[in-house]
């Protein structure tokens, strides 16, 4: 989980140890559509794994995201 959330941190240009599992989505100062996409693509890249705009929308939490790429708190 830690390495997921050293990528999102990076990914939302934001310092390491900003995102945690229980951190919400909308605590997220860089999280937005463009990064939304951004997390689709990282999700291919890195886990390969295909996420959905659907069950992306459906995220709440950093967790959430883990969990669809298939990483476990």
């Amino acid at each position: 989980m830690n390495e997921f959330c050293q990528h999102l941190d990076r990914l939302i240009e934001q310092p390491a140890g900003t995102s945690t599992p229980e951190t919400t989505l909308l605590q997220l100062a860089g999280w937005d559509s463009m990064t939304a996409m951004g997390f689709m693509a990282m999700a291919d890249r890195q886990y390969g794994v295909v996420v959905s705009a659907v069950r992306l929308m459906e995220a709440k939490t950093v967790a959430d995201l883990a969990a669809l790429v298939g990483i476990a708190e």
